[in-house]
C-alpha cells in the first residue's frame, strides 16, 4: 500500500507532465519525468507485481534541457501558507547542489493550495533556509513575485519557462555581486 504522503504531488505532476509535453511539441525543451527505481522480488501468475522495493533514493522528479540549459525540479504541494522543509530531502539538495555547481537550472515547483498559485523556489533559497536552521518551512511571504508562475490555456498548462527567465536573470545578477 502507498502512502497518502509519497503521492502528494500527483495532481501537480500531472499538470506538469502535460506542459513538460506541450513544451515538447513546440520543440522548446526535452524534459523528462524520473521514476524512483524499483526491484520488483515477486510477480503474481497474472504478472502484477506483488512485492518490490525502492532501490536507492530518487533525486528530483524532473531533469531535462531547455535552451541548452539543464534543468532538474521536484515538484510540491502544500495545504499551508508555508512549504515544510520535511518535504524537502536532504538527498535532493545534495542533488541540487551539483546541478548548480555545473551550471545547471536546480529548483522546487510548489503548489500553494491554499490560495491556488505555483512558484518557483529556486536551489539558493531553498538552501539558505535549509542551512539557517532557523525555521521548519520556507514562508509563503518569502516566494519571490518574480517566480510566480501563471496558469494558461484553461488552467490546463502550467507556464514556467517565462518564470525559467526570471530565474535566470536573479542568478546573473547573483553573479555580479
Amino acid at each position: 500500500m502507498w502512502s497518502k504522503s509519497g503521492h502528494r504531488g500527483d495532481v501537480l505532476e500531472e499538470l506538469l507532465l502535460y506542459t513538460n509535453q506541450y513544451y515538447h511539441q513546440l520543440g522548446l525543451c526535452r524534459i523528462d519525468k524520473i521514476s524512483t527505481p524499483v526491484k520488483v522480488v515477486e510477480i503474481s501468475n497474472t504478472g502484477m507485481v506483488t512485492k518490490g522495493f525502492f532501490e536507492k533514493k530518487s533525486t528530483v522528479d524532473f531533469i531535462g534541457i531547455v535552451q541548452g540549459v539543464f534543468i532538474a525540479f521536484d515538484a510540491k504541494e502544500t495545504n499551508l501558507k508555508s512549504l515544510p522543509l520535511g518535504n524537502i530531502h536532504e538527498h535532493q539538495i545534495d542533488y541540487m547542489k551539483d546541478v548548480d555547481k555545473q551550471g545547471g537550472l536546480a529548483f522546487i515547483i510548489v503548489h500553494f493550495k491554499f490560495n491556488d498559485t505555483y512558484y518557483l523556489v529556486p536551489y539558493e533559497t531553498i538552501n539558505d533556509f535549509f542551512n539557517k536552521k532557523e525555521r521548519r518551512s520556507i514562508p509563503y511571504k518569502s516566494m519571490n513575485p518574480d517566480f510566480q508562475i501563471k496558469k494558461e490555456r484553461g488552467g490546463g498548462l502550467l507556464n514556467y519557462i517565462e518564470t525559467l527567465n526570471a530565474y535566470v536573470s536573479y542568478k546573473s545578477k547573483i553573479k555580479e555581486d
